[in-house]
């Protein structure tokens, strides 16, 4: 019985820090609102008032919730969470609103050429060679899951060739709400042709070691997912 109980618990407390984060990520209760108190929140769950704690704990370390004397748990604003955060950016991934869309492309206009110019400088034949195959695998997806699953990687693969500790480190860190924002904006494209034109001229200029071409064509890039997500102010960024 202690085995059980020993396997089974780390699930529990899984399912419901999930559940807490989707129902704040929903926006069933809204920033600066209370939970429902300990005993009624946790019978509503189903789970021990001490599963729930523990929860909240962890969703209070990621800035999502704070907690006070006398007067309860709250929602803190989006603008308190740990958006750098992979386990928090995994439960936006599914529902990016404008907001958090526009941001990350901003994000990305500062952070990408830059790190599109530095693969040209430093990239290894190894890493050349995996943006390479993340290029082909665009190019011959069959669907939008794969050709998404190719378009991360390409971009993984650039950040990682820049040689950067801190841009390898962020691709990764928030690979979970990259992924979805490319499924916006190749399901949303209307010219695939041109998007892809744009990821070859950062591959020839990554080859060529032309850290300017690259840095261009990387903007080229963004500029288009920018178009394609009707951001178009961020266009020219």
């Amino acid at each position: 019985m202690s085995q059980v109980g020993a396997t089974s618990r780390p699930r529990v407390h899984r399912d419901v820090v999930d559940a807490l984060a989707r129902r704040i990520l929903s926006g069933r209760v809204q920033p600066g609102e209370g939970l429902p108190n300990t005993q009624d929140l946790s019978a509503e769950l189903g789970v021990s008032r001490s599963a729930l704690r523990e929860a909240i704990k962890v969703l209070g370390a990621k800035g999502m919730l704070e907690v006070k004397p006398r007067t309860g748990t709250r929602v803190l604003p989006r603008s308190s969470w740990n958006l750098m955060d992979p386990e928090l950016l995994g439960w936006c991934g599914p529902s990016l609103d404008g907001d958090l869309v526009r941001s990350l492309l901003e994000c990305r206009h500062l952070i990408e050429p830059g790190a599109a110019a530095l693969a040209a400088e430093r990239a290894t034949g190894a890493q050349l060679e995996a943006i390479e195959a993340a290029l082909d695998r665009m190019a011959q997806a069959g669907s939008l899951d794969e050709r998404v699953e190719a378009d991360l990687d390409f971009h993984v693969a650039v950040l990682r060739a820049s040689g950067n500790l801190f841009l390898a480190q962020w691709g990764l860190t928030v690979s979970s709400v990259l992924l979805a924002a490319f499924r916006l904006s190749t399901g949303a494209s209307e010219s695939h042709d041109a998007v892809f034109s744009a990821h070859r001229d950062v591959v020839e200029a990554v080859r060529v070691r032309d850290a300017t071409a690259a840095a261009h064509a990387m903007r080229a890039v963004l500029g288009a997912m920018a178009h394609d997500l009707r951001l178009d102010e961020l266009k020219g960024a």
